[in-house]
């Protein structure tokens, strides 16, 4: 990222033009981006389940959010293993 997308990055946060990011970047600050992750797998997991079932989707639709879930619960799992080893290793 080049200073020039960062300055937009920021200004996109700060103005709220991009109210996504502004809400993901203060959940972020408070939470930090392992848990907010983590909670994501979370959702990934009963999210997925509902694909399954769900009337209203297509299949493409279905394997696209099937899919982003099953990346979600990964790097979740990857991120929870990593915290169960920092803190059953404090030293390093």
């Amino acid at each position: 990222m080049d200073s020039e997308q960062r300055k937009r990055f920021w200004e996109a946060i700060e103005s709220g033009s991009n109210p996504l990011l502004s809400v993901l970047n203060s959940l972020i600050e408070k939470w930090g981006l392992p848990a907010i992750i983590m909670g994501l797998g979370e959702i990934s997991e009963v999210l997925s389940e509902d694909a399954v079932d769900a009337d209203n989707l297509t299949p493409n639709q279905r394997g696209l959010i099937i899919g982003a879930c099953a990346q979600v619960s990964a790097l979740s799992d990857q991120i929870t293993a990593e915290m169960e080893h920092l803190a059953s290793n404090p030293d390093g």
